[in-house]
């Protein structure tokens, strides 16, 4: 019984000094481990680099020292990627990081990194110790990298690389010059738009890479070479004087533009290209400065009319040289004496005055006006001007030498003639106080050349008296009703002479066929005596007065012979 109470007891206390090794063990390996974490914590403590497991993105820095660590975060090193920026797929430029205004803050990375495992106080001994073992067994700290911006160097880049890439747009255009005509092909215009690229380069973070950069583009407008050529194509012509203004304005280009031609030279140029066009150019031959130093220089001719007849007529000569005076003509123009003087009329100041009508002398409103065209017409002869339309009177007029008279009427017969001196020129007229009327053709003198005007008497027609019995007369008296007219048949010549007075042209001018007009006499009947007494011989003499005012003015007969009629308006 004893012997297994001895047995129990000796159970239960080897029961009890297993129990007390299991603690002892386990004591020591507490006291291990806490030392081992101890003595690890208090390594961690003293450790004197980067901790293990810390990096910068792609960048391990366990193990740098505080100096490594400061040379390496540094703009230079981690910013040192390119960038390319395109657009359109063509190539703007290549720029570094750096270039494009990234930096970083260097030293508050580096001071980031390095307190990784630095805490302070009994927490962060603990804390320090694992930290370091967490990174020995493989754990990640990775630490941010703010990447930051120059504005102005950002915006700088942008506004270069737009001033590389930007088109303005190019409508097409040309111009006409004194080489030819240029044309300007039209081009696309395209803006970058910088703002994007702004925001692309920013969103790199500091990397390397490629940039697409979206921009906008605008179509050129194309040329019409139809319309210019429709426009353009024209014969030259020399410089002009303005007779509105009363001033000399530039010719006009002489322009012959082939529309396929030009468009086949424009399509092969490049856009926004200007070229000279195929075009046949030609340049007036006298500018407008070079008219403006001869302008008006020179009188040409001279012609002078005394001017008789009753006050009324005086006054509608007048009135009709004051319409004429001043008229200025441009190389080409054609001078017509009624359109410039008008309609005469009452209402105009133009008063009654003896005329022709159907061979009679009659009072007509602007009797008397056919003097300022004849003198003009003689004008216009010595000054060597070409011609239009010109009329003899009816009857040899008194006032200017045969052959260089021009009758006109309103409707009727015309006086016209051309300025071909290659100059404009100007009508000076002029009435003085002893009623002589005076034209000067004025323009610009090319030579030394002058004109003399000769006639011909080709052949006269006398005229006859006839007697006209009338009751209006007292029996044995006799009255002239009409005047008589010897009829000439007039050839005139121009004859130009140059300055060594050779003649060097002899051209009959024109003909001009005046009628005769036979003598009226008035016989009276008025207290007749009987049968058989015999009428007295008066020998041609009467008791009227032959006294007869300038002649009035005519247009001539028709060509079929029969009788003209002359209304003056």
């Amino acid at each position: 019984m004893a012997g297994k109470r001895i047995a129990r007891e000796e159970m239960v206390q080897t029961r009890e000094r297993g129990s007390r090794a299991g603690w002892i063990v386990l004591g020591l390996i507490a006291a291990l481990v806490i030392g081992g974490a101890a003595g690890f914590c208090a390594y961690a403590g003293s450790y004197d680099k980067v901790f293990p497991g810390v990096t910068l993105g792609d960048r391990d820095l366990s193990g740098l020292s505080r100096e490594e660590l400061d040379r390496l975060l540094t703009t230079e090193n981690l910013m040192a990627g390119e960038v390319t920026v395109t657009a359109g797929g063509e190539v703007l430029g290549r720029r570094t990081q750096q270039e494009l205004g990234a930096y970083i803050d260097g030293s508050a990375v580096a001071g980031a990194a390095w307190s990784v495992g630095r805490e302070e106080g009994t927490a962060g001994w603990l804390k320090n110790g694992w930290t370091m073992l967490c990174g020995m067994v493989g754990a990640d700290i990775s630490m941010d990298l703010p990447i930051y911006y120059d504005d102005d160097a950002l915006r700088a880049t942008a506004a270069e690389m737009a001033a590389l890439f930007d088109q303005e747009q190019v409508d097409g255009s040309y111009r006409l010059t004194e080489d030819g005509i240029y044309a300007t092909k039209p081009a696309e215009g395209r803006v970058l738009d910088q703002p994007k690229l702004i925001r692309a380069l920013t969103d790199l973070d500091g990397a390397a890479g490629t940039v697409e950069v979206p921009f906008q583009t605008s179509e050129g407008k194309d040329l019409d070479l139809e319309s210019i050529a429709r426009e353009l194509n024209a014969e030259p012509s020399p410089a002009r004087y303005d007779i509105d203004t009363g001033t000399v304005v530039e010719g006009r280009i002489g322009v012959d533009l082939d529309p396929q031609a030009a468009r086949f030279a424009l399509d092969a140029a490049a856009p926004g290209e200007t070229i000279r066009l195929p075009a046949d150019v030609t340049y007036p031959a006298m500018t407008a400065a070079e008219l403006e130093a001869v302008l008006f220089r020179d009188v040409l001719a001279t012609a002078s009319t005394h001017v008789g007849g009753t006050s009324v007529r005086r006054n509608n000569v007048k009135l009709a040289g004051e319409s004429c005076n001043g008229l200025v003509l441009n190389d080409g123009d054609v001078f017509d004496y009624n359109e410039v003087v008008g309609r005469r009329t009452t209402a105009r100041g133009f008063g009654a005055a003896p005329a022709y009508v159907n061979g009679e002398t009659v009072d007509t409103i602007g009797g008397g006006i056919c003097q300022v065209s004849s003198t003009i017409y003689y004008a216009t002869l010595l000054a060597n001007l070409e011609i239009v339309e010109r009329y003899a009177h009816r009857y040899a007029p008194s006032y200017i030498t045969w052959g260089m008279d021009a009758t006109v009427s309103w409707g009727g017969p015309e006086f016209r003639f051309r300025n071909d001196t290659g100059y404009p020129i100007r009508l000076d007229i002029t009435y003085d106080a002893k009623n002589n009327i005076r034209v000067d053709i004025v323009g610009t003198k090319t030579d030394d050349t002058y004109v003399k005007m000769t006639y011909e008497v080709l052949g006269n027609t006398d005229y006859e008296v006839e007697y006209e019995e009338t009751d209006e007369l007292d029996w044995g008296t006799q009255q002239q009703k009409q005047s008589p007219y010897t009829g000439h048949n007039v050839v005139s010549y121009r004859n130009v002479y140059n300055g060594d007075g050779k003649l060097i042209s002899h051209t009959q001018e024109a003909r001009s066929n005046y009628k005769s007009r036979n003598e009226i006499i008035l016989v009276g009947t008025r207290g007749k005596p009987a049968v058989g007494v015999v009428m007295p011989d008066f020998g041609g003499e009467t008791d009227g007065s032959s006294d007869e005012p300038p002649l009035p003015d005519e247009p001539p007969l028709p060509d079929d012979g029969s009788p003209g009629l002359s209304i003056f308006g």
